[in-house]
């Protein structure tokens, strides 16, 4: 197994739940602290939320090819 793609796997694996709990509806404290994410309303985090998990997807796809190519 390629260490690359399993890295990758698990990185999309927990991009795609903060994708999943920011879609919910609830806010990131980390994130609604900094001065460009403060007044989002709710329907703004899950627009973000949204296209995290859209980016998770593409983070798989890496993975996947990595541990099919074997990538070191």
């Amino acid at each position: 197994m390629s260490g690359f793609g399993i890295l990758m796997l698990i990185f999309s694996i927990s991009l795609f739940l903060v994708g999943l709990y920011m879609f919910t509806g609830r806010k990131i404290d980390i994130l609604s602290g900094r001065v460009g994410f403060k007044n989002l309303s709710i329907d703004e985090w899950k627009k973000i939320g949204k296209y995290t998990m859209i980016v998770s997807a593409f983070v798989l796809i890496l993975g996947i090819i990595g541990i099919v190519f074997k990538f070191e």
